[in-house]
């Protein structure tokens, strides 16, 4: 006893003694499943590989679902501007970030004139107070970058020409606003005329540009103008484009009451602004010539558009969202859908096409009620919604109409054999197929119909969905529940981290590689497998290479805790000769709680020292928890704010699970039975304080006793039941009983 004793109270000497209040948290959490976009890295996504669509998906994703499922072809340069956009639009990179196109810039103008590497370039992209709005935006960083590679191949016999244009950009790029000086005439002797013309049509270009970053809209509209009309100058097609740029940042700049809702503003003089500048893009769309910028064109047009004629824009970017070939405008176009209401009843003037994706988009979007407690209101919209997606499906048997009708599907709905039957006519290559696959296997599983099931599943390989973290996780709960055997319940048990707090940023602001994502049990293996485990199982399934190392190391001590509480010696001593193995830190205690004489003293002293690991719980935890590394330092001991201490009342709110078809009778008796001990239990604080409240009143003279009595109080903060009548008493009689001990002066009050 004086081994085990000396280490348990070494571990005491590094807890803290000062009291620190339990406090509440904005912070949401992992996040294992998105359920209103897609994964990260979005590339797979704007490729036509969906995973498992989401009833909440915002409408520009769904929308995007919808062409990939209507057989829409995507080209690689939209799929490059989608990704962009959407990391844009989560948040993934800020709104107007440049620093991409200042690298670019930068190490362009080193390479073509070395000596200017030296040289500082002021670089004010930013606009002051107006932190939404950049001066200089990264495609005009990249185009100067472009533009100086062009013009040093071409001037190569003229370097003081390329020193000057880069003087002049500097001077753009700047912020000091100064005019551009005129071209000095006494360098263009003896230049070709090729030369000359470049060299001039280059700095009205500039010039142009100057006046439209440094707001004098007037001169820089008759600059580009100008330029438009020139037909030798290289940049006549982009200044078309660039007169309705300017007109639009103008009216933006010019616009009174900044902060009003898009699409309402009133004043005369903006509004007229935007429609001089949609005149002169709805010109430029009509030019076949100019179809380099009819992509930048739509998505100027859309930013006017719904601003001034916001309900007719509704009714006419679905139709065309479901344009092939039209560039970075699809994103535009795509991520305006997001900025009103879906409007229904109301677009009757418009193509059949734009009404049938407006209500996919609505179906699909409705009536999505909760798993664990369904609202009757939000039930009945997802029947409404489940009939309105059937009878669309019989009448043009279209995928997303039967996506829809599987996504919103019950157990015992009309039609249901039809759809799953006609589900499986879609390969699960398709980019419907794991959506409907999943769907199938989930309710065939609740029809009970588990071979059925596990052939859909069976269809969806591992690789498939090893880069889409959320879908494969939803597969991952799938092929647990109908597991026919523990190492394949156990090996399906774990899901990989989406994000934290809905962001797949996991380190000053790095996406984790997906190789790297931290693995969890999944709340469905908590709910599902917990209560049908005993200590020996779990004992048993941590001596396997089923699970990653981290769940792994809960599964030990997982079983060596509940060993502890329900009282089985023989696991406990088991368990505790695994975790030796593995716990340098606790070897000395776990094994000498294995060599105590009797079960009475191994299991007190065992659950002494659990009291003592708030990182230890008696039940599975899903998600990122207190044991989240293999670290053989990882602390246990200390208590966390905003962390699981310990652990809660176990409980099963919507009753037991089914139980599992491989275990036997005897095996579900004992599991029943273990669940009951820890359910009477009730939470790690009251138990503990019950322990050692018993053992105090039995063994008064044992110096375990305020050991025990000081952990049960200190084990409150924090955690469920804090201050709870259980350790106001454990605090009673360890200061009644043991009031001069140090034990005592450490718990001076009960958290």
């Amino acid at each position: 006893m004086k081994t085990l004793l000396i280490g348990l109270v070494g571990l005491t000497l590094l807890w803290p003694s000062r009291r620190a209040e339990a406090c509440g948290s904005t912070y949401i959490g992992p996040v294992y499943i998105h359920s209103t976009h897609p994964d990260r890295p979005f590339e797979p996504f704007a490729a036509g590989r969906l995973g498992v669509l989401r009833e909440g998906y915002r409408p520009m994703y769904l929308a995007f679902a919808w062409r990939s499922m209507m057989g829409i072809p995507t080209t690689p340069d939209e799929q490059r501007f989608l990704v962009e956009t959407w990391a844009r639009m989560q948040g993934d990179v800020p709104e107007g970030d440049t620093t991409r196109g200042e690298a670019r810039w930068l190490a362009a103008r080193k390479e073509a004139m070395p000596s200017f590497g030296d040289r500082p370039a002021t670089l004010h992209t930013g606009e002051g107070e107006l932190v939404s709005f950049n001066r200089i935006q990264a495609d005009a960083l990249e185009r100067a970058a472009e533009s100086v590679k062009v013009l040093s191949l071409q001037w190569k016999n003229h370097p003081g020409l390329v020193s000057e244009w880069l003087s002049a950009q500097d001077a753009v790029f700047g912020g000091d606003c100064t005019r551009l000086p005129a071209l000095d005439e006494a360098t263009a002797q003896g230049l070709p005329a090729s030369v000359k013309s470049r060299r001039q049509a280059e700095r009205e270009y500039q010039a142009a540009a100057a006046h439209f970053y440094c707001r004098r809209f007037d001169e820089a509209l008759a600059s580009f103008r100008h330029i438009a009309g020139r037909a030798d100058s290289p940049y006549q097609a982009r200044a078309e484009y660039l007169v309705a740029r300017t007109q639009v940042r103008r009216a933006l700049m010019e616009q009174p009451d900044e902060g009003q809702e898009i699409g309402t503003s009133q004043d005369a003089t903006f509004l007229a602004r935007l429609r001089e500048a949609d005149a002169t893009l709805t010109a430029l769309l009509a030019k076949p010539k100019l179809r380099e910028f009819h992509g930048p064109a739509r998505r100027l047009r859309s930013l006017i558009r719904v601003r001034t004629q916001l309900a007719a824009w509704a009714c006419e970017l679905p139709a065309l969202v479901l344009q092939p070939g039209t560039g970075s405008a699809l994103a535009s176009e795509l991520g305006d859908l997001d900025l009103f209401t879906l409007p229904e009843n109301t677009c009757d003037s418009s193509p059949a096409s734009t009404r049938e994706l407006l209500e996919w988009l609505r179906v699909t979007r409705s009536g999505v009620a909760t798993v664990s407690a369904p609202d009757t209101g939000q039930e009945n919209e997802n029947r409404k919604a489940y009939d309105v997606a059937v009878a669309r499906w019989k009448a043009n048997h279209r995928q997303p109409w039967l996506v829809t009708a599987l996504l919103k599907a019950r157990v015992g709905y009309p039609d249901l054999e039809l759809l799953l039957k006609a589900a499986a006519e879609v390969p699960v290559t398709a980019p419907a197929g794991l959506t409907l696959a999943y769907r199938a296997a989930h309710l065939l599983n609740e029809q009970q119909e588990h071979d059925a099931a596990r052939a859909w599943l069976a269809k969806v390989k591992p690789e498939m969905t090893r880069d889409l973290v959320s879908t494969d996780n939803l597969f991952n709960e799938e092929r647990m529940v109908l597991a026919q055997d523990w190492e394949g319940a156990l090996s399906h048990a774990t899901w990989r981290l989406v994000g934290e707090d809905d962001l797949d940023t996991f380190s000053d602001g790095v996406m984790t590689p997906l190789a790297e994502r931290p693995v969890t049990f999944s709340v469905r293996a908590v709910t599902h497998l917990d209560p049908q485990l005993t200590a020996r199982r779990l004992g048993e399934l941590s001596r396997t290479s089923l699970v990653p190392p981290v769940p792994r190391r809960q599964l030990r001590w997982t079983a060596f805790a509940r060993a502890a509480v329900v009282g089985d010696d023989e696991a406990l001593q088991a368990a505790a000769k695994e975790l030796a193995l593995h716990e340098p830190t606790a070897k000395e205690e776990l094994l000498a709680i294995v060599a105590r004489k009797s079960s009475e003293e191994r299991l007190f002293d065992a659950r002494l020292l659990i009291m003592g690991l708030p990182a230890v719980s008696a039940t599975l935890v899903s998600g990122r928890d207190r044991i989240d590394s293999i670290d053989p330092k990882l602390n246990l001991i200390s208590i966390r704010s905003r962390e699981r201490n310990g652990w809660c009342a176990p409980s099963l709110p919507q009753g037991p699970p089914p139980p599992l078809p491989f275990t036997t009778a005897e095996e579900r008796k004992a599991a029943a039975a273990e669940w009951k001990v820890l359910s009477e239990a009730g939470p790690s604080v009251v138990y503990f304080s019950n322990v050692a409240l018993d053992w105090a009143k039995a063994y008064p003279e044992d110096p375990r006793s305020p050991i025990a009595l000081y952990r049960a109080v200190r084990a409150s903060q924090y955690s469920c039941q804090q201050d709870s009548p259980e350790a106001h008493a454990a605090f009673r009689h360890l200061h009644k009983h043991y009031g001069k001990s140090s034990w005592a002066r450490r718990a001076p009050y009960v958290y």
